[in-house]
């Protein structure tokens, strides 16, 4: 009687480690379908001049985005930093977070989807909450040729 519940306590552990379930969140976390979604709702732009690039890389779910922002313009230090934000009515409106000469700072920055790619808005700006924000949306300046056009993410 003693080895038919050793028997029984053997079958039963090993049943219980069969491994994850089907609907286990380790499965859904590895499932080609997530990285799929990913590598869609990822772009690379990029503006590249005689002397300036800028790049940009934006990684969007439904509205919002996050992503990279990077400024190397000649005779002036680099930017580099993280932009989180929303694209709303062929806009992106984001906090960047750069670190420039040794020190962090925030802005915000607005980028408007043009027949020539991504411009950056410029206009008249206002520190709230000691961030500089734009003043007025509808009348920020697109008018330069820094346009940033899709590249391959590396």
């Amino acid at each position: 009687m003693r080895s038919i519940y050793i028997v029984f306590l053997t079958l039963l552990a090993l049943s219980s480690c069969s491994g994850p379930k089907k609907d286990s969140p380790i499965d859904a976390a590895f499932s080609p379908e997530t990285e799929l979604i990913e590598a869609i709702n990822t772009e690379c732009f990029q503006y590249i001049g005689e002397k300036d690039t800028v790049r940009l890389t934006t990684h969007i779910n439904g509205t919002k985005l996050t992503g990279t922002l990077d400024y190397f313009i000649f005779e002036k230090d680099k930017n580099s930093g993280t932009i989180e934000g929303e694209i709303r009515d062929g806009l992106i409106i984001a906090e960047y977070t750069f670190m420039s000469e040794g020190v962090t700072s925030k802005r915000q920055v607005v980028f408007k989807n043009t027949e020539d790619g991504w411009k950056e808005g410029y206009g008249e700006m206002k520190t709230v909450d000691e961030i500089p924000v734009q003043v007025n949306l509808d009348s920020l300046d697109y008018s330069h040729n820094m346009a940033l056009s899709p590249f391959p993410c590396d």
